[in-house]
């Protein structure tokens, strides 16, 4: 670097190096001071005088420091240097990590993005090489594996180059016995070692509530979201929020204000039991494959799978799942269900063929435990998993004779004695 002999101004050295000309800098000082006022592009100056760069990782929200000669020093040690330089030429040190946020921002880069177009697509189709590295379980539909694996690795790629705010849609979910190799398919998604450290976090234990446990998943491009039943022990609201939001919002090291970031990481789950998924609302979000074995030996060039991917992006291919195979996907996730015992009860006593009957007697969840499955005094919260049952049985209810009841069709011999005869069908009323 070209730094100025000053010493009969200044009388100061800096790391055996003496100040800068103050006029130099592109505000120089004000008359009769020798002090470098405190702006961005004096800033801007001054680090590119020391030889530092500055950027933005987009994919971490970090700023990252580093000169061609730092020996591997740290952030901090780099901070350390750049505020002792501005001291020395009368700046404002507590003003520096406000600035060198547009700094960095100015110099963002996006390693993933990098990556992914640092060779062009060779015009070889890896997909269904890369498809035969998870061998589903018996039974579980092979095309359907295959749509969630192209909109799942789909959506990665639209996360590292969506120009705007991206959200994810579904979170791929591998179920299957211990030790078929979940955790290790995940690192063979990138197979440069040295950009995996960066960018895939492997064996993660979400927590949406925690900020630490955000932060190390919002700083990496695809995160493993390890033994995904417990995650689900935590608010299952807040989780889905959190994995289909589009922003992040980060509060710097030392800084004052909190920056929103537009969200650059795609989850997959891994989880042994069959029976994970607790939400009566809704499993669409988890995009669930049945799997007997994972390849994560392959020699695949991921980066090669990534390029063609971003050809379909480009060409507005979507990352989320068409109605139809959402559609699908809720029927496959019915088998990973975790059914309470008011639901198996239910289950029992209900013919599913006969649902479209609008004869069928109209009950609210109170009256179908009470005058069906005998229970005398059913708690809100039984109530309440009926109500979710019938929910995902037979549908939104109707509003019958001022209440939301369900049209139930009986099994022939549930019923009581007595015959238990509901109000007619409304005109109009469909099912």
């Amino acid at each position: 670097m070209q730094i100025e002999d000053n010493t009969d101004r200044a009388g100061n050295r800096f790391l055996g190096q003496r100040r800068i000309d103050p006029f130099r800098f592109p505000s120089p000082p004000r008359p009769g001071s020798i002090n470098i006022p405190t702006t961005i592009e004096n800033v801007a100056f001054l680090v590119n005088e020391l030889g530092y760069t500055v950027r933005q990782n987009v994919i971490k929200k970090t700023i990252e420091i580093s000169r061609v000669d730092d020996n591997g020093n740290s952030v901090t040690v780099h901070n350390s240097t750049i505020a002792s330089a501005a001291i020395l030429h009368g700046m404002n040190v507590n003003m520096l990590t406000w600035f060198l946020q547009p700094i960095a921002e100015k110099n963002a880069y996006n390693p993933a993005a990098e990556w992914i177009g640092s060779e062009p697509w060779d015009g070889v189709d890896r997909l269904p090489e890369f498809y035969a590295t998870v061998i589903e379980a018996d039974g579980y539909p092979p095309k359907m594996k295959e749509i969630l694996l192209y909109r799942w690795m789909l959506s990665i790629v639209a996360a590292a180059l969506e120009p705007f705010r991206f959200k994810s849609r579904g979170v791929l979910t591998f179920q299957g016995k211990q030790g078929i190799g979940k955790t290790r398919w995940g690192q063979r998604l990138v197979n440069n070692e040295e950009l995996r450290a960066d960018l895939v976090k492997e064996d993660h234990h979400l927590n949406p509530t925690e900020k630490d446990s955000v932060l190390g998943a919002i700083s990496h491009w695809i995160v493993e979201i390890a033994e995904l039943e417990g995650s689900f022990k935590r608010d299952m609201s807040k989780m889905k929020g959190f994995i289909t939001s589009d922003c992040d919002k980060v509060r710097p090291p030392y800084g004052r204000d909190t920056i929103v970031h537009p969200r650059r990481t795609v989850f997959y789950g891994t989880v042994n039991d069959p029976k994970f998924l607790v939400d009566h609302t809704g499993n669409t979000r988890w995009w669930t494959i049945r799997a007997k074995a994972l390849n994560h030996t392959h020699d695949i060039n991921m980066q090669q799978v990534f390029a063609q991917l971003a050809i379909d992006y480009g060409k507005k291919e979507q990352w989320w799942l068409t109605d139809d195979e959402e559609a699908m996907l809720e029927r496959l996730n019915l088998d990973h269900r975790v059914v309470s015992a008011i639901q198996e009860r239910i289950e029992d006593v209900l013919d599913l063929e006969l649902k479209t009957d609008p004869h069928n007697p109209a009950m609210t969840p109170t009256e179908l435990l009470t005058t069906i499955l005998g229970m005398a005094r059913p708690t809100n919260a039984q109530c309440r998993d009926c109500g979710a049952a019938l929910r995902e049985l037979l549908g939104d209810p109707k509003r019958i004779q001022g209440r939301d009841k369900w049209r139930i069709p009986l099994r022939q011999g549930s019923a009581p004695s007595s015959t238990i005869e509901g109000p007619p069908p409304a005109p109009g009323e469909v099912y």
